[in-house]
């Protein structure tokens, strides 16, 4: 038997092979794979004797027969080096009495070769009983034994390649990964770590101190940063500043735009071959990384897999969008692969021979080797895909990892209008793109404290909850938003903000409205105050969607000192402390007039919440120093 060896997948045995052609070509002595095409002659299509079923037309990249008529067709004619094979084993097969004479036939049918050429859509993947993975051709219910991605079927091939072969199980999972996991090291390979900061992304700061945290020795690690995103420079000047001397070597490239992101990324490539790494990791901003030991996880993947490109794969969270393709349209963009959504959701595990891959991928110094330009390969597309497009091309197969849980994908798609649009802090906004992140960073330490089911919240007067809820740094960073939008009202009783152009108790305030943050705090509210409510306020399960009341108050001595007493025009209302009494201003506080109960309200980030209407009439005592800021919330008026 003949195959040929680059792009060819055996699924059987020599044993299993050998019994189908003798079951399924009895008298044959001489059989060859078959292909809807007449290549590379299409001049010779009539010259084709007519198939009753099946593919007409011969393909040589698959044959198998006796030995003496393989050695016969073989020395039938001399042949050069720059001859065309298949041409030479089509003129035999179209002269009646050599194909008579060799006892030549077709494996029309595809029972034992398969060429994926013209039929990718016939050829399916199946599981038998035992979960042993067998490739099945839907046009003749045939199930060939060896699959040739003969043109440009190769991605196909690819995809069939992770199953067939005895690799993937559906009973039994993936039967080449390495169970046992990365061992301890003692010795590390120096590698390089590139990092591209090439469009608007939120969170750098974290993404950045997760890559501090890498379980990698520094002093192994030739540092690459390449960043042309204003937004982002000061991110990188404090990591250099915290973590910078400890690294083996470094090229930082932060805040120039001269040089463009194809030429950084064709330049880190070059960096890394430069300074012999044994490997080299690539990452883009938006890859957060919680699993610390990612870089020798990939080290070990590719030692034990012999691959020499890999990634890990990361997604959006609670979205199907992540880092890979499972399959690749004919125009060279994305197409749904059959087992995409398997593999996303952890269905399927292992690591699996993918088209395209992004945001994050290790390389081996052999494929580093290989891969000068890459980036600029095709300039008509994005430069991932022209990484990509180029390692298609020239045959260096990329692989996704879903082994275990790496991290995931920072949501970045609308940023940059939030960026252009004079934010101070547009990560604030990120509340529904970047949940997970916007909780870490905005959400005060102490709160998930309160939410367990024996935690008694605390009450600094009657019905007066008092709980830790936002973090000293929103607390901060909402002011500055406040203070840089600059328009606070004048604390007269007109205010053409409200519906009836009138406020019977006023105060120095803007609106969350006015700086654009009104959906992401009712969204917070329901979020994050909600559970409180329904775990104090015991009856009231209400979502606070009805809240037209939701501002930031400033007080000073010499502009708006107090307010007088006055019930809420809420259900109930929530009064978070921005600032520190002591730190920032002297005096203020709340007065609980029916109780006669004063609470200083200055803890940072705390929220008092409390009835609106009739029990709770309360007064702002007067600020007599500084500046005194808090966040009210009149929820369900």
């Amino acid at each position: 038997m003949f195959v040929d060896a680059y792009d060819v997948v055996f699924n059987a045995d020599s044993k299993n092979i050998l019994q189908k052609f003798l079951e399924h070509y009895p008298g044959k002595q001489l059989l060859f794979g078959a292909e809807p095409f007449c290549w590379p002659d299409q001049t010779l299509a009539p010259d084709y004797p007519i198939v009753e079923f099946g593919k007409r037309f011969l393909n040589s990249g698959l044959f198998m027969g006796y030995g003496p008529q393989v050695h016969k067709i073989l020395t039938l004619k001399s042949v050069e080096d720059k001859d065309d094979d298949q041409l030479y084993y089509t003129m035999i097969y179209l002269d009646e009495k050599l194909r008579k004479e060799l006892n030549m036939d077709l494996d029309s049918m595809s029972k034992i070769f398969q060429n994926l050429n013209g039929v990718i859509e016939d050829v399916e993947l199946q599981f038998k009983e035992d979960g042993t993975p067998e490739a099945y051709n839907a046009a003749y219910n045939t199930k060939p034994l060896i699959v040739h991605g003969n043109g440009p079927s190769k991605s196909h091939l690819n995809y069939l390649g992770n199953y067939l072969g005895n690799r993937w199980n559906s009973q039994l999972g993936c039967r080449t990964c390495d169970q046992e996991g990365a061992k301890e090291q003692t010795e590390f390979p120096l590698i390089g770590l590139n990092l591209f900061i090439s469009k608007p992304v939120p969170f750098i700061e974290e993404v950045l101190q997760k890559v501090s945290e890498f379980d990698y020795p520094k002093n192994r690690i030739a540092l690459y940063i390449y960043n042309n995103q204003p937004f982002s420079i000061k991110n990188i000047q404090d990591f250099l500043k915290d973590h910078g001397k400890s690294y083996y070597t470094k090229r930082i490239i932060n805040g120039v735009t001269e040089i463009g992101e194809r030429q950084a990324r064709n330049e880190a490539i070059d960096w890394c071959k430069q300074r012999d790494t044994e490997f080299a990791f690539f990452m883009d901003g938006d890859a957060y990384f919680t699993e610390p030991t990612v870089i020798r996880d990939l080290i070990h993947y590719s030692k034990s897999y012999d691959v020499g490109i890999i990634s890990p794969m990361v997604g959006q969270p609670g979205k199907l969008f992540t880092n890979f393709w499972g399959a690749i349209a004919a125009n060279g963009y994305y197409a749904r692969s059959e087992d995409y959504m398997a593999i996303v959701k952890g269905n399927r595990v292992g690591y699996w021979n993918v088209p395209f891959v992004t945001s994050a991928l290790l390389m081996s110094k052999e494929k580093l080797g290989t891969m000068s330009g890459a980036y600029t390969y095709n300039k008509n597309l994005d430069p991932d895909m022209s990484l990509c497009q180029f390692a298609r091309d020239n045959g260096h197969f990329m692989y996704i990892n879903n082994e275990k849980y790496f991290g995931y994908l920072i949501v970045s798609d609308e940023f940059s209008e939030t960026v252009t649009e004079g934010k101070w802090h547009p990560e604030m906004w990120q509340i529904f793109e970047n949940r997970e992140l916007w909780e870490a960073r905005y959400i005060h330490p102490g709160y998930h404290k309160i939410m367990e089911p024996d935690h008694i919240i605390d009450q600094a007067c009657p019905d007066v909850y008092d709980y830790p809820l936002m973090s000293e740094r929103f607390c901060e960073e909402l002011i500055e938003e406040m203070e840089g939008f600059g328009r606070w009202s004048d604390g007269s009783n007109n205010d053409k903000r409200l519906a009836g152009g009138y406020e019977n108790v006023p105060t120095r305030d803007i609106h969350m409205n006015q700086v654009g943050f009104e959906r992401q705090w009712l969204y917070f509210l329901d979020t994050y105050v909600r559970p409180v409510q329904e775990k104090t306020f015991i009856g009231y399960y209400h979502q606070p969607v009805e809240s037209n009341m939701m501002f930031v108050v400033r007080y000073k001595p010499e502009e708006q000192a107090s307010l007088r007493p006055h019930h809420d025009a809420s259900t109930f209302s929530i009064d978070i402390a921005l600032n520190k009494k002591g730190r920032d201003y002297e005096g203020g506080g709340v007065r609980y007039v029916r109780y006669n109960c004063t609470v200083e309200a200055d803890e940072v980030g705390y929220a008092m919440m409390f009835p609106g209407r009739l029990t709770h009439l309360h007064e702002g005592l007067a600020t007599t120093k500084g500046t005194r800021y808090i966040m009210v919330s009149f929820i369900n008026p």
